[in-house]
């Protein structure tokens, strides 16, 4: 065995653990996004005088990760991943705390509040994949990452039963008591956290940060990797936000634990096939499992306009997970590969912010087009995004020949 090769083992055998602690760490943040996403728009729908803002909250929690994402990493750049994500698993205890607040008030604008905060602890939970691939050698970066993302499919396992016996636990203010129950496990990631291993973390301003910021961006490969993960991680956001309110909308008379069963199967195709994911990458390429992952989310919108059935809901939203799990895990493997070690934190904090501005976006959209034009005005907007993402796949390859 050579040094290099030995060296190379050593780094992923401490990849290995790292990833596999971030995932853990993922899932318990998890529990509390689920509910969030799964809960929140009905909650807001219940107290909000303008039901057109029900997907506020959604909203403000995706544009609080947006803007999150820069000041997070620079942050993390000072003062190391670990301490940067005690901060943000703080903080994200304290906004589910402020729900159950929200709830008790029945304060539509608190609890608006306390998804921001929430939102700012996701910012924080989003470097856990790029934590992973920081310890792992080129060859293992997209099995970190995609080990990380593993872990996001135990909350949905998990989140619908803490739901269910934790929504009347504050009766009567119901929900309450679920949001209590995600600070407490939220919470325990704290522990986690302690037990991950990146050596020399903590990077000085007075190093070498690499090129421009402008100068990576201009990359083309690395400019359509950014474009591909706006348009997977957007558009899985976009539908997943009216999809509680298109079921309890619907006319059928389903109830909350509809919502949740729906909304659990989903997340369990988010991250259910992360696992392998990172092998699938290997073996065909990135931009092929891109094109795999919008080809599902072209798919779910072909299923949504079929009925509204729970099992149209049902086989839509496990489309729309898997093509979110391919779309979006083969973007950050390509970014991954199109900027340098120094310039890590300038690269991953610019790609977050776009990914984070798009959901924050389409959260925002999801809301006012449903209000107008129903379940399907929203599934029609797929069509167009996924059309214009697979020309950027297309034009990678094209990119990637001239590379070659």
């Amino acid at each position: 065995m050579t040094d290099s090769t030995r060296d190379t083992t050593i780094n992923d055998s401490l990849a290995r653990k790292n990833a596999i602690l971030l995932g853990l760490c993922f899932a318990l943040g998890g529990v509390t996004t689920f509910s969030v996403m799964s809960l929140a728009a009905n909650v807001a729908f219940s107290i909000a005088t303008d039901k057109s803002l029900a997907t506020l909250p959604i909203t403000s929690f995706l544009v609080a990760s947006m803007l999150t994402s820069v000041p997070a990493s620079m942050l993390m750049q000072k003062i190391g991943r670990k301490s940067g994500f005690r901060i943000g698993i703080i903080i994200g205890t304290l906004g589910c705390l402020l729900a159950a607040f929200a709830i008790y008030l029945s304060s539509f604008w608190v609890l608006v509040a306390s998804t921001f905060l929430i939102g700012i602890m996701a910012s924080f939970q989003a470097f856990y994949r790029f934590a992973a691939a920081d310890t792992a050698s080129d060859k293992f970066k997209s099995v970190a990452v995609s080990w990380v993302m593993f872990g996001g499919v135990l909350a949905p396992i998990f989140a619908p039963t803490i739901i269910s016996y934790s929504k009347n636990l504050l009766d009567p203010y119901f929900i309450a008591g679920t949001f209590v129950a995600a600070a407490a496990i939220t919470l325990v990631s704290l522990i986690v956290i302690s037990y991950i291993n990146i050596p020399n973390e903590k990077i000085t301003a007075s190093k070498n940060t690499g090129r421009p910021l402008i100068q990576i961006i201009k990359q083309p490969l690395f400019a359509i990797s950014v474009g591909a993960a706006m348009a997977s991680y957007g558009l899985m956001t976009f539908v997943m936000t009216a999809t509680p309110l298109a079921i309890l909308g619907c006319g059928q008379g389903y109830e909350i634990d509809d919502v949740t069963f729906v909304i659990q199967w989903h997340a369990i195709a988010m991250y259910g096939p992360a696992f392998f994911t990172g092998k699938i990458i290997q073996r065909i390429g990135a931009q092929t499992v891109i094109i795999l992952g919008l080809a599902m989310l072209a798919g779910c919108a072909l299923v949504a306009a079929m009925g509204v059935e729970i099992t149209h809901f049902w086989v839509a939203l496990v489309l729309l997970g898997l093509g979110w799990n391919f779309g979006f895990v083969g973007a950050t493997a390509m970014i991954t590969r199109h900027y340098r070690s120094e310039e890590k934190y300038k690269a991953q904090a610019f790609n977050d912010f776009m990914v984070f501005g798009t959901l924050a976006v389409g959260s925002f959209a999801s809301g006012k087009i449903y209000n107008a034009y129903g379940w399907n005005g929203v599934t029609w907007i797929v069509y167009p995004v996924v059309a214009f993402a697979m020309l950027l796949i297309v034009a990678s390859l094209y990119f990637k020949s001239k590379e070659a």
